[in-house]
């Protein structure tokens, strides 16, 4: 019984990190990916799914990339207000293009480029503000540093990812799903705050995959004022966060809605 005693508060860490998150979105079906398509799973907990197919070789040859605005998937956003689902796309818009930017030089949309990346939302657990205002006054309360949230109306998100080269092959495909974490996901009073944050999650991921070469090591960064001129056309596009704005947020819970740049940009239904 004793050499079993020190795996008692690694268990007891694992109970905590399960209660401490949400379940991810089921998602509806969506459009990018066909319901039959043979996916490998890397990951199917309860709180998160990831489901994909790449062609590296394929995607080591691409040297410049576009990203086109996404969309929401069927009635994906219908629990959603209009600003909501824009914030949300616009969001997401930015951080696939600018996560993206670090290995491929971006070009604008309508113009020609190796790979051409989009997106749908598939689906949204709206964050309780009720449960996420507590969480802050009791963070700001607790004598405890980094208090983790409460594990109440935890929101989520669901998505699909495609990238295709420009004869329409398609080269890697992502289904993603993701629930918010009471310990790593911050909170914020509104009903897209988790889902929000998780887009960048969910840009960093299709980054990883994006820049994995297998055998042949991790893809280099492209240059810095390659990288540079891609993030200032991502935020052409996709619209731009001032900078009083970004720093504020680390004092300050901002939402999502208060963050993003009012604007229309993404057409209709986004």
């Amino acid at each position: 019984m004793s050499a079993l005693h020190p795996l008692r508060p690694l268990a007891l860490v694992s109970i905590l990190l399960m209660a401490g998150c949400a379940s991810a979105p089921k998602g509806v079906p969506g459009s990018l990916i066909a319901s039959d398509t043979a996916l490998e799973r890397t990951r199917g907990q309860p709180q998160s799914l990831r489901e994909r197919r790449l062609d590296r070789e394929a995607i080591a040859q691409a040297r410049t990339v576009v990203v086109e605005a996404p969309r929401f998937a069927g009635d994906a956003g219908a629990h959603l207000t209009p600003r909501e689902r824009e914030v949300l796309l616009a969001g997401l818009a930015r951080r696939l293009c600018v996560r993206t930017a670090d290995y491929f030089e971006v070009v604008a949309e309508g113009r020609p480029a190796d790979l051409v990346i989009r997106g749908e939302i598939t689906g949204v657990v709206a964050t309780s503000r009720t449960g996420a205002t507590a969480s802050l006054i009791g963070g700001a309360l607790s004598p405890v540093p980094f208090t983790p949230r409460l594990p109440v109306g935890l929101g989520g998100l669901a998505a699909n990812v495609v990238a295709s080269r420009a004869d329409g092959t398609e080269v890697l495909a992502l289904r993603w799903a993701q629930g918010a974490n009471a310990f790593t996901t911050d909170a914020t009073p509104s009903r897209i705050g988790d889902a929000y944050e998780l887009t960048d999650q969910l840009a960093t991921d299709v980054r990883k995959l994006l820049r994995d070469q297998g055998d042949a090591g991790p893809r280099r960064r492209i240059d810095r004022s390659l990288r540079r001129a891609g993030a200032h056309e991502c935020e052409v596009a996709f619209g731009r966060i001032a900078t009083g704005t970004r720093l504020a947020r680390f004092a300050l819970p901002l939402t999502p809605e208060m963050i993003e740049p009012d604007r229309a940009a993404l057409g209709s239904g986004r």
